[in-house]
């Protein structure tokens, strides 16, 4: 009985070995989606890239040519979802930015949103340049060299060198410290708040989580509404306007 465990448990770990050996790698799904798109089968280019995504990885290029895909197939919508996905992770690309646009000028609902006062609007554009994780990378590299100045000035030997020293010091620790709070703001502007897209050809925004609450406004497919808040099966949107209401889950996939 035992010799009959062993050779079963030998002709089960042999199966999974030639199984785990004839499944491609993410890089090998990722490349095989790149040919299939630039040979123009965007169709089929879509489904590798989208099973990547369903695999939980996760990229710019990979939410970008996806959404590529989308646009040409002519699904706005996914188009806009894979985009705004991209900018996510990279806020200051152009490429993303420019066919964002593209694919939001495809979509039905032209909504006029709230207008911003001039400094907010340039702090938004500020805060955006780079990523958050890119702004703490500045903010660490402006910290070392404080710190570099402040030994500088410990071990100075003349009053005029660590005069300069200490100046340099103080001027590039507050630097650092202000680009600290640009990468915290960067991260709760890009981060903290929840978006999502409407998928759905059409849906009305509810005055109730409830089927059968008030139609307040109807919206359609590509929309980017933000989610306020969330009860079972239903999301509380603002769009940009301001306008609020309720939803159905299925209606909407999150960024």
């Amino acid at each position: 009985m035992r010799n009959y465990f062993l050779i079963l448990l030998c002709i089960l770990s042999t199966c999974f070995a030639v199984s785990a050996a004839n499944s491609p790698t993410a890089e090998q799904q990722y490349e095989k989606a790149s040919k299939l798109y630039k040979s123009g089968n965007y169709a089929e280019a879509s489904m590798q890239y989208q099973n990547l995504v369903n695999d939980g990885k996760k990229s710019t290029a990979l939410f970008f040519n996806l959404g590529n895909c989308y646009y040409k197939t002519g699904d706005y919508a996914k188009a806009i979802l894979n985009y705004e996905r991209a900018k996510k992770i990279a806020p200051a690309d152009e490429d993303i930015e420019y066919n964002l646009k593209l694919a939001n000028a495809k979509a039905s609902d032209k909504i006029d949103p709230i207008p911003q006062l001039f400094y907010e609007k340039w702090w938004s554009i500020f805060i955006t340049t780079f990523s958050p994780t890119e702004w703490s990378a500045f903010a660490i590299i402006t910290l070392w060299i404080a710190a570099g100045m402040f030994l500088i000035y410990l071990f100075a030997k003349t009053v005029e060198k660590k005069k300069k020293s200490f100046y340099a010091a103080t001027i590039i620790f507050g630097l650092s410290l202000c680009l600290f709070i640009v990468a915290r703001s960067a991260n709760r502007l890009i981060y903290n708040y929840s978006f999502a897209i409407i998928m759905d050809s059409s849906a009305y925004a509810k005055s109730a989580p409830d089927a059968k609450g008030t139609n307040l406004f109807l919206l359609h497919n590509g929309t980017k509404v933000e989610i306020v808040e969330e009860q079972e099966g239903w999301k509380k949107i603002k769009i940009a306007n301001g306008n609020t209401g309720w939803m159905s889950n299925e209606a909407l996939e999150n960024i």
